[in-house]
């Protein structure tokens, strides 16, 4: 094939024509087609509702199957965990074949994951939850990365971030009604028809994933390409909200067992954290590049540590005015941070990898701590 100065640069995954250009343009199916903001905030809704479910049913599940009473921590903290992985993968799979490829891979996980969790609960299986919530997780990490694909096609990082993150609204509250349905559908059986409808969300996020443009189209094109070091103080800041926000989040499921709360009512409770955790990004969508992203991600950070001594009080009340308030810190520090790593220009793929890492490293220390303090 004869390429032109305007002829894409080839890679993995790029379908391309191989005719004459002198007779007929190529076909590309990696043309220059603009993102859509609403199938990203699509895709990462039905994300959402796969994370909604999974958070409230891995630490019962742990401590449904766990053989020892030290393991119970183990499948949500393998979630964490696969989230954390994921973050290298998600970032430079993108640049090798498409945002396509990338987020259906991470659905396709967690298809597999959710899967994998319905059969270890059925066969009382306690390493195929671990394994299955690993993948869960790793689908997680993929997902995240919507927030940056629409950060990087737009001139307004901050807007586009949260706009992405409010996409997550619907589908917190759908949680708990469809977990309820599911597990009606599948009793006797406790847990397994959740960990179903985990893995039918992911089905939906595939199905949008495949509608995406491989390539980004990017708007904002930024004059000097941001220096690693850029990331340091919004990974340090996002990461503490993360860090705490978790710290609340992994230990309130068992909590509010212990307070008598029913397992079933929990998923409510976590679907209450999951709404907070994105219902800040719709006022943000409209105001967020209006405030410094610097501003925006200390006030989601003092938010969140605000939120963390009211679960230490151990009544369901308090309990779940530390979900709420923790939840909506995260959103908002998440926004702010995202965004002020796209104020020194455009991040490479690396930074953005070891920006996202980090706050899931966070994440997974204030698990660990949470269940310590349960």
């Amino acid at each position: 094939m004869r390429r032109t100065a305007s002829a894409p640069e080839p890679r993995a995954g790029m379908l391309v024509c191989v005719c004459d250009p002198q007779l007929d343009a190529p076909a590309n199916d990696n043309g220059p087609r603009p993102v859509s903001t609403f199938g990203l905030a699509l895709g990462f809704a039905f994300a959402v509702l796969a994370q909604t479910v999974a958070s409230a049913a891995l630490p019962l599940a742990g401590a449904q199957l766990a053989p020892r009473p030290e393991l119970v921590t183990w499948p949500f903290a393998a979630m964490l965990l696969g989230a954390a992985l994921a973050s290298f993968p998600a970032s430079f799979l993108r640049d090798a074949f498409g945002r396509r490829t990338g987020f259906a891979l991470g659905a396709s996980l967690g298809i597999a994951g959710g899967a994998l969790l319905v059969a270890a609960l059925m066969q009382r299986q306690f390493a195929w939850a671990c394994l299955g919530a690993l993948w869960l997780g790793m689908a997680q990490g993929f997902s995240f990365f919507y927030r940056h694909e629409a950060a990087a096609a737009s001139g307004r990082p901050a807007a586009a971030t949260a706009g992405v993150l409010a996409g997550g609204v619907a589908a917190a509250f759908a949680g708990p009604t469809l977990a309820g349905f599911a597990e009606q559908l599948a009793a006797p059986y406790f847990l397994v028809g959740a960990a179903a409808l985990a893995a039918l969300a992911h089905t939906c996020s595939l199905g949008v994933a495949v509608t995406l443009a491989s390539d980004p189209t990017t708007v904002f094109h930024p004059k000097t390409r941001a220096p690693l070091s850029a990331i340091l103080w919004p990974t340090l800041v996002g990461g503490a909200a993360w860090f705490g926000m978790n710290t609340v989040m992994s230990g309130a499921p068992l909590a509010l067992v212990g307070c008598g709360i029913g397992g079933a009512a929990v998923f409510g409770f976590i679907a209450l954290h999951v709404a907070a955790m994105y219902a800040p990004a719709v006022p943000l969508a409209f105001v967020g590049d209006r405030v410094p992203p610097l501003v925006i991600a200390v006030a989601g950070a003092l938010l969140v540590a605000i939120g963390i001594p009211l679960q230490s009080l151990g009544t369901p009340e308090t309990i779940t005015a530390a979900l709420i308030c923790v939840g909506a810190g995260w959103s908002v520090a998440t926004v702010g941070a995202t965004a002020w790593i796209y104020r020194a220009g455009q991040p490479s793929r690396l930074a953005l990898a070891l920006h996202d890492g980090g706050l899931f490293f966070g994440a997974i220390c204030g698990a660990l701590l949470g269940f310590l303090l349960a």
